[in-house]
């Protein structure tokens, strides 16, 4: 009992969209068939003179001819060329019957689902039936003299009804198509945006990963250097750590909420990192032993936030690598220049290093590069004249966008 209770909830309603489906399709067909015999037969009205057994053939020469028609979107040629064929069948043995409602259908699905060069010959055979037809109409007609007529009159009327099946049908195989490419496209805009965000998180993860690390890192080489006995230095190298660490969390974590926010879920209320903390960025590289000084020039504009957001991140990226190429004790200077546009710029007057190259993976100033590039602005880095390493951006004020060409790239040093 379990069991079959089981195998009726898993079987499809009969109501469902296959079965809404099925039914919608017997009804078309019946009625067309219906519609072939009352126009094309004398079945049904005409029927003066048509004895029972000719009048069966032609309802059963009906049935076949539009039964064929249920697979008409699966072989749409192959129905079309069996219902062409079908047609001229009962033409030669039943004159009183003339199918034509199969054929036209048949006609618009090779329309709608065929190359023009296949409905341009499907339609030359349907207007080449018609000559049947036209036959017919000249045998019937009682006046000699009006047969001419008759037949061209014949053909006439046919290849239009034709000829507009075929327009109708191409009409929607074009407009099917312009739908394909729209939707196409909209796809591919979805993927561009799903890798455009992957690349952005992609960057903000190296920007946290890689400063906090490099702190990380740095504080802990000082400390194993420290005197067995200086344990408040050790304390000291300890909770820089732990407040690079900290911070390091809570900015994964803020990843981490804008990743589960596209799954539904509510994203914390934590802020992105903007200019104003920049100082707090600054005395944490300080406090790993780089020595950064601030000034700021002219007169702050309106940015966006998500151009805010940048500057921090040209600003961590070039003191995270003064650190990593660099090493402590290097002076760096963090410019901010108010104008047409914010130039972010960040000097060092170091060498390189080589004790802590392992620290980096190559890619940095590249993806920092499409970062700004993101915003709409440009990216120049490269050796002073003097020494030393420069890092610049000059990124637009909200309502002035920056088009210009990018600048050259130099990799990280």
């Amino acid at each position: 009992m379990t069991h079959l209770a089981t195998t009726a909830a898993k079987a499809p309603a009969a109501g469902g969209p296959t079965g809404r489906r099925l039914a919608r399709e017997a009804v078309f067909l019946a009625l067309l068939c219906l519609f072939d015999l009352v126009t094309a037969s004398t079945a049904i009205i005409h029927d003066t003179g048509t004895g029972p057994l000719r009048r069966e053939a032609q309802i059963a020469a009906a049935v076949l001819g539009v039964g064929l028609l249920a697979w008409r979107w699966r072989a749409p040629v192959l129905v079309f060329a069996l219902v062409w064929a079908h047609a001229g069948v009962v033409w030669f043995v039943l004159h009183e019957y003339r199918p034509t409602a199969a054929l036209v259908v048949a006609l618009y699905v090779v329309a709608v689902t065929c190359r023009p060069a296949v409905t341009a010959a499907a339609l030359g055979a349907a207007v080449t039936r018609s000559v049947l037809s036209a036959v017919d109409s000249v045998r019937v007609e009682p006046y000699p003299e009006a047969r001419v007529g008759e037949f061209l009159v014949t053909i006439l009327m046919f290849a239009v009804v034709y000829t507009a099946a075929c327009s109708v049908g191409t009409l929607v195989r074009r407009h099917r198509r312009r739908v394909r490419a729209l939707q196409e496209e909209r796809r591919r805009a979805r993927q561009d945006a799903v890798a455009a965000e992957r690349r952005r998180l992609a960057a903000e993860l190296h920007d946290v990963v890689s400063h906090a690390v490099t702190l990380m890192v740095l504080q802990a080489a000082g400390a194993a250097r420290l005197p067995d006995d200086d344990i408040d230095g050790v304390r000291q190298a300890l909770l820089h750590i732990q407040t690079a660490g900290q911070q390091a969390m809570a900015e994964l974590r803020r990843l981490l909420d804008v990743l589960q926010a596209s799954g539904g879920t509510t994203p914390s209320m934590t802020p992105a990192p903007r200019l104003t903390s920049l100082e707090s960025l600054i005395d944490t590289v300080r406090q790993a032993g780089l020595h950064v000084d601030l000034d700021t020039t002219g007169d702050a504009g309106p940015v966006d936030p998500s151009v805010e957001l940048t500057a921090f991140r040209v600003t961590q990226e070039a003191l995270t690598n003064a650190l990593k190429h660099v090493g402590p004790g290097t002076r760096a200077r963090v410019s901010l220049v108010w104008g047409d546009t914010l130039t972010v710029r960040v000097d060092n007057d170091g060498a390189a290093a080589t004790g802590l190259s392992g620290l980096s993976a190559g890619h940095g100033l590249a993806s920092l590069a499409e970062r700004v590039r993101t915003v709409g602005g440009t990216l120049t880095t490269g050796y002073l004249p003097g020494g030393g390493f420069r890092v610049s951006a000059a990124l637009p004020l909200a309502g002035r966008p920056l088009r210009v060409p990018a600048a050259s790239l130099v990799t990280d040093p």
